[in-house]
Parts: C-alpha cells; sequence; structure tokens
C-alpha cells in the first residue's frame, strides 16, 4: 500500500474500522461480584444509548469477566490496556486514540464502556460519530485535524515503515485540496464533517459489530 497513490486515501478514507467480534469464555481474569443488572438500569441505559438490551447485557458480561474482583460492577473500572486488548482493539491502529478518547484518567468506567459501545453502533447518528472521529484523528489535541495529525493517520493507515516523504506529502496535501476549504492547511470540524457527510463509506466502516471476546 506504501507505494499507492494518493487518490486512493482521501478524506473520508481516515474512518477507523472497529470491528469487536464477540468470542466465548473468560480466560483467568478477575470476575466482579455477579450482581445481576436492574431492570430499572437496564432500561436507562437503553435510554441513553444507541445501544439495544441485547448489546448493553453483553457488554455487561464482557465488563464482569474483565474487571477486578470483589466490586459492583458500577465501581469497577477497567484499564485502557484492558480495553485496548480486546481483539480487534488490539490490531487497530488507533486503538491508543480510541481509548484515550473514550477513557476518564486512563481508566474505563462500565458507563465509559457503554458510551463507547454506542458510538460505534450501528444505530448511532452521523453527527455523533463524526464529532468522535474528530476527536480521534486531532492527535494534538488542538482542536484541528492539521498537517501533523494527517501524517500520523496516514502512517497509521497505510501501516508500513516503508513511506516515502515524497507519498505522505502526496497524501496529506490530497487530504487538504479536498477538504480544507479556507485554505489554512488543516481542517477544522466543520471542514471535517463536510467531508465525512459526503462520504458513502463512513458509517459503514465507524462502527461495531459485536463487543466482547
Amino acid at each position: 500500500m506504501a507505494t499507492g497513490s494518493p487518490g486512493h486515501i482521501t478524506c473520508w478514507a481516515l474512518g477507523a474500522v472497529v470491528l469487536l467480534q464477540h468470542r466465548e469464555g473468560g480466560g483467568g481474569m478477575g470476575q466482579c461480584l455477579r450482581h445481576q443488572m436492574h431492570w430499572e438500569d437496564l432500561e436507562e441505559y437503553q435510554a441513553l444509548t444507541f445501544l439495544t438490551r441485547n448489546e448493553i447485557l453483553c457488554i455487561h458480561d464482557t465488563f464482569l469477566k474483565l474487571c477486578p474482583p470483589g466490586k459492583h460492577y458500577k465501581e469497577a473500572t477497567l484499564t485502557t490496556d484492558q480495553v485496548s486488548s480486546l481483539p480487534a482493539l488490539r490490531v487497530n491502529p488507533f486503538r491508543d486514540r480510541i481509548c484515550k478518547v473514550f477513557s476518564h484518567d486512563d481508566v474505563f468506567s462500565f458507563e465509559d464502556v457503554l458510551g463507547m459501545a454506542s458510538v460505534f453502533s450501528e444505530q448511532a447518528c452521523p453527527s455523533l460519530k463524526i464529532e468522535y472521529a474528530f476527536r480521534i484523528y486531532d492527535f494534538n489535541e488542538n482542536g484541528f485535524i492539521d498537517d501533523e495529525d494527517l501524517r500520523k493517520v496516514v502512517l497509521r493507515l497505510l501501516n508500513s515503515d516503508d513511506v516515502s516523504e515524497d507519498l505522505l506529502t502526496d497524501v496529506t496535501n490530497h487530504v487538504l485540496s479536498e477538504s480544507d476549504l479556507d485554505n489554512d492547511n488543516m481542517l477544522s470540524f466543520s471542514e471535517f464533517e463536510h467531508a465525512m457527510a459526503k462520504s458513502p463509506d463512513f458509517m459503514n466502516s465507524f462502527r461495531i459489530h459485536f463487543w466482547g471476546f
């Protein structure tokens, strides 16, 4: 891929594919106290997210298998290492940024995990997905996707150490020429949103089909 044409990587191709596949079984990790989720809590989580009841219960089961022993799931937290070790995130080139954006102080509460799964669900609205995609690609967190951010995104998407400086420059320039409407060499949120809204592939790529082992 490192030798491909820059035209093959458009701005909307920056959508990270996060496909978490379900796998049965535990694996020697501690478990929370097996408190069942109250019906009222399940109803509230469903009202506040884009997740179905079955998806919420699946996430709950996964969380129980990963969290420390002896704590109720509402009080327990997971480390970013635990979350990034989930099968699909483990090989995702943006797993560190995804964990950074959705965690708080580098740990995940159950509600943090629910929030992440909700954003990547098929039912989540485009505006929410675009908002979080922008935050993930804003590596230096300056409120823009600038040349520095774009270069990092392209390098991760190409997944190769053998990327020439010329190709890297050509690709980032191509993205900016398509989407940088005010010609300031960076993408504001509104410019990024405009580019993503025109993408037929973004909604399909920025989603989770299953959450679990």
